[in-house]
């Protein structure tokens, strides 16, 4: 339509090209998720006008692949979903019976987007319940494409089941965990999280609250290097060798608190809480009026 000033796009696929062809309007790159995945700095992205970045971390992606896009495309704008997110309830040593988040990614199609922990699940959940933990287990749903990934899932969910039976802990997995609350209410619901090189890494991040990531298919030190994300984070080896401290550190003395603040900032800017979202809306509705403005003086 006549009056449209501005497209936004969330995904890579290869159709966005027939609309950016339409130069009267201004394209603009929000991906669908912050997380260290290709998708995030693929070079493709070039091709839009401009590239709204959660925070400065989403900028530097893209150069620290060698992705070269002019600085003047990107705009820190935040990342508004996250405003549904509640802070900490407390101290995480201070919580009688935390409950942990276990929100592992999808397998990936491509080798060099394999970082899930899935098949390393169910021995993460045991010791999470070994420390007293409830759980929620929150699967990708993606990951019930793959019959190998899905009979992982359900045998974390027997798991679960069978310590319901004894220690009366109301686990959540399932569609309980995925159907019925939306992966901001797993947030609010949980103490610490469990993940991998994942967007809910990122988010996690404006709670505050404590979480570990699993160097899947690599040393802590390169994951450092490919997810910046991971100094906030207790670094669970990929031969889960380090389990048993990382979840004393994770649900105990909790010592990375305030790098955890300052990665906080990096990956999804500096905004006020009580306002957050109104970094993007702002940004959008600029952008917006200023097309309109554009094509009436045409």
């Amino acid at each position: 339509p006549a009056t449209m000033a501005a497209a936004f796009y969330v995904n890579n696929a290869a159709r966005n090209t027939h609309l950016v062809e339409r130069r009267e309007l201004t394209h603009v790159w929000l991906n669908h998720g912050d997380s260290e995945k290709p998708a995030c700095f693929n070079p493709v992205h070039a091709i839009y006008d401009m590239i709204f970045a959660a925070g400065q971390a989403g900028i530097d992606r893209y150069a620290r692949h060698g992705v070269s896009i002019p600085a003047q495309k990107f705009k820190i704008v935040g990342r508004p979903q996250v405003e549904l997110i509640t802070p900490a309830r407390g101290t995480i040593g201070t919580i009688e019976k935390p409950t942990v988040l276990y929100a592992p990614t999808w397998q990936g199609p491509f080798a060099d987007s394999r970082v899930y922990s899935l098949p390393a699940g169910r021995q993460i959940v045991e010791q999470l319940l070994a420390h007293g933990a409830r759980v929620i287990f929150r699967a990708h749903p993606f990951n019930y494409r793959y019959p190998d990934a899905q009979k992982m899932i359900e045998d974390i969910g027997a798991v679960l089941d069978a310590d319901r039976e004894v220690s009366g802990r109301e686990h959540l997995w399932g569609s309980a965990a995925e159907q019925e609350m939306s992966v901001e209410d797993c947030f609010n619901a949980s103490d610490a999280m469990v993940s991998d090189v994942s967007a809910v890494v990122s988010d996690y991040l404006h709670s505050g609250k404590p979480f570990a990531m699993v160097s899947v298919g690599r040393t802590p030190e390169q994951l450092l290097l490919d997810a910046p994300a991971a100094r906030a984070a207790y670094v669970l080896r990929d031969d889960l060798s380090n389990l048993a401290d990382v979840c004393n550190d994770l649900l105990g003395a909790d010592p990375l608190a305030a790098v955890r603040n300052e990665t906080k900032i990096y990956y999804l800017g500096d905004f006020p809480d009580e306002k957050y979202a109104d970094g993007f809306l702002l940004a959008a509705r600029e952008l917006i009026d200023a097309g309109r403005r554009t094509t009436a003086d045409v």
